[in-house]
C-alpha cells in the first residue's frame, strides 16, 4: 500500500458517515443547518440552500439566489432582473417589452439600453456614454478628466480636466468654476454665490423675497452674512462664529470643539468629550466620540431609542407614546440588543429570539442571515407566540416546547421524542414511530 493510500483510508469511512447522514436527514425532510435547509410555507414562500455556496428564496414575485455570498447574487421582480458579482460587476433586465437593460465593471466598463431606448457604451477613462448614471440621465467623457458632459433633464454641465474647468446651465441653476481662482453657483430667485481664490474668499447675495441679503468670508479672517431674519458673524473663519435669528442663536467657540445652539435646534458639544444636538423629532447624544451614543427619535405613535458603545454594544427599543388597538402607552413591542461578538437578543411583537454566538457586527443583514449566520449560531433560543424552541449546536439537538406539544430531538432525528394531548411519537435512525391515539 502507497502513502497515498494510506492517507486515503481512513478519510473513506467519514465520507461514508456523512453522506448516509445527509441522505438520510434529507429523506426524513430534516434540514441540516447550517449546511443544509429546504423550507416551504403555507403562503407560498420558499427557502432552500445548501450554505455557504448557494442559497434561493422565493416570495411570491419576488426571487433571490445566491452564490457564495457576496460572490454573486442574482434577484427578480416580476420582468425585472438584476445581477452583481462581488461588489463592481452590475447587470439588470427590466421590462420584457422593452431592451432596457446594463452591464457594468465598476469603474472600468459601462453598456446597456436606457428606459428612452438608447444604446450606450463606455470604457473608463477612455471615453463613452453612460446612461442613468449617478443620478443623471447621461454622461459624456474623452480620456477623463480632459473632458466630459452630463445632464439631468434641461440641467447641462461641461467640465474640461476636471475639477478645474466646470460649466453648467439649464432651469434656473447656473454654475461656472476655474477652480481654484474663481466659481460662481446661481438658482434663480434663491442666491448667487461667488468664490475666489477657494477656499480664501467667499460672497453670497440671497434673492428670496421672503429672506434677502447677503455678505462675505474671508478664510481665515473674519466674515459677516445678514438677511432679513439672521446675522452671522465669523472670526477666524470657520473657528469662531456666532449667529443670531428670531427663533435661533449659534456659537462656535472654536468649531469644531465647542458648539452650542438653541431655539429650533439645540446643541451643546464639547467635543470629542461630550454632545448633545437635538432638531425636529431627533436627538443625538454621545461621550468620547465616537465611542459611546445615545440616540432619541419620536414618530407619531411610538419614540425609539438607539444606544451604541462602538463596536462592542449595540440597543434599540420601540416604546409605544400612542394608544393603538394592539398596544398601550409604555408598552415595548420591539426591542434589540448585541454584545458583539458574544451574542444578541431581539423582540418583534410576540416573536423572540437569542443566540451565540453573533460574529456578525451589523443588525440581521440579510445576506449573512442567508448564508452565514448559521454556521458560526451555537446556540439560539426561539419564541413564536408562546412556543418556545432551543437548537444547540448546529441543531445537533433541538427542543421545542408548546402549549399542547412537546418535542426533542439528537442528532437530527437519529433519536428523538414527540408528545401532545394524545399522541407520542419516537425517531430512530430518522425514522418516526408510534403516532398512536392514547387511550382514556
Amino acid at each position: 500500500m502507497n502513502n497515498c493510500e494510506k492517507m486515503l483510508k481512513p478519510v473513506f469511512p467519514i465520507l461514508i458517515i456523512l453522506l448516509l447522514f445527509f441522505g438520510a436527514a434529507v429523506s426524513a425532510q430534516i434540514d441540516g443547518d447550517p449546511l443544509y435547509v429546504n423550507k416551504v410555507e403555507t403562503n407560498g414562500h420558499s427557502f432552500y440552500a445548501w450554505r455557504p455556496f448557494y442559497s434561493s428564496t422565493v416570495e411570491g414575485e419576488r426571487w433571490r439566489k445566491d452564490y457564495l455570498w457576496p460572490v454573486y447574487t442574482r434577484k427578480g421582480f416580476q420582468d425585472e432582473t438584476y445581477g452583481r458579482f462581488l461588489f463592481f460587476g452590475y447587470s439588470s433586465d427590466f421590462e420584457e417589452d422593452t431592451d432596457r437593460h446594463r452591464n457594468w465593471i465598476i469603474p472600468f466598463w459601462f453598456s446597456g439600453t436606457s428606459k428612452s431606448d438608447e444604446d450606450y457604451l463606455a470604457v473608463f477613462p477612455f471615453g463613452g456614454n453612460i446612461c442613468e448614471f449617478l443620478g443623471r440621465d447621461k454622461v459624456s467623457f474623452v480620456l477623463f478628466p480632459v473632458y466630459a458632459k452630463s445632464h439631468i433633464n434641461e440641467v447641462k454641465t461641461t467640465t474640461v480636466l476636471w475639477p478645474i474647468g466646470s460649466k453648467t446651465t439649464g432651469g434656473k441653476v447656473e454654475r461656472f468654476r476655474v477652480w481654484p481662482f474663481y466659481g460662481m453657483s446661481s438658482l434663480e430667485g434663491e442666491y448667487v454665490k461667488k468664490s475666489y481664490l477657494w477656499p480664501i474668499f467667499h460672497t453670497v447675495e440671497y434673492t428670496n423675497e421672503h429672506n434677502p441679503g447677503g455678505g462675505f468670508i474671508l478664510v481665515p479672517v473674519y466674515g459677516r452674512i445678514k438677511t432679513e431674519q439672521a446675522d452671522n458673524y465669523w472670526l477666524a473663519a470657520p473657528f469662531f462664529r456666532y449667529m443670531r435669528s428670531d427663533g435661533q442663536w449659534i456659537v462656535h467657540a472654536p468649531w469644531p470643539f465647542i458648539q452650542l445652539a438653541d431655539g429650533d435646534m439645540k446643541k451643546r458639544i464639547f467635543w470629542p468629550f461630550y454632545g448633545k444636538k437635538s432638531l425636529g423629532t431627533q436627538t443625538k447624544q454621545y461621550w468620547l466620540w465616537p465611542l459611546l451614543w445615545n440616540n432619541k427619535t419620536d414618530y407619531a405613535a411610538h419614540v425609539q431609542h438607539r444606544r451604541n458603545a462602538v463596536p462592542f454594544f449595540y440597543y434599540r427599543s420601540d416604546v409605544v407614546t400612542k394608544k393603538t388597538a394592539s398596544h398601550e402607552v409604555g408598552d415595548v413591542p420591539n426591542r434589540y440588543w448585541k454584545l458583539w461578538p458574544l451574542m444578541s437578543w431581539e423582540r418583534v411583537e410576540n416573536k423572540s429570539r437569542f443566540r451565540t454566538l453573533d460574529l456578525w457586527p451589523l443588525r440581521n443583514t440579510p445576506g449573512i442571515e442567508r448564508n452565514w449566520a448559521p454556521w458560526w449560531t451555537l446556540y439560539r433560543r426561539m419564541n413564536d407566540n408562546g412556543e418556545t424552541g432551543h437548537h444547540l449546536l448546529w441543531g445537533l439537538y433541538r427542543q421545542t416546547h408548546g402549549e399542547e406539544e412537546f418535542e426533542w430531538s439528537l442528532l437530527k432525528g437519529f433519536l428523538g421524542y414527540k408528545k401532545s394531548e394524545s399522541n407520542r411519537s419516537y425517531r430512530f435512525l430518522f425514522m418516526r414511530f408510534g403516532e398512536e391515539e392514547e387511550q382514556p
